[in-house]
């Protein structure tokens, strides 16, 4: 599952850098239940979540956090 990969990223990224959720949710504006529910891989973060939760880590853009990545098309 696409979705659930993506969530993993983040919570290596949120480790690596030694932040807790409650800390990278408050960083980023993003309500606890929420970024649980992003990092868990049950929702996808929107554009603007993204763009905070990539400023708020510290990473350059958004594609570091594994989120809106290209898929390879089929041919």
């Amino acid at each position: 599952m696409k979705v659930r990969k993506n969530g993993n990223r983040l919570r290596v990224l949120r480790a690596e850098k030694g932040v807790t959720q409650i800390d990278l949710a408050l960083k980023a504006g993003i309500a606890l239940s929420r970024y649980w529910r992003i990092e868990n891989g049950y929702e996808q973060p929107t554009d603007s979540e993204r763009a905070r939760l990539a400023k708020a880590l510290r990473v350059q853009g958004e594609a570091a956090l594994g989120f809106g990545m290209p898929t390879a098309k089929a041919s």
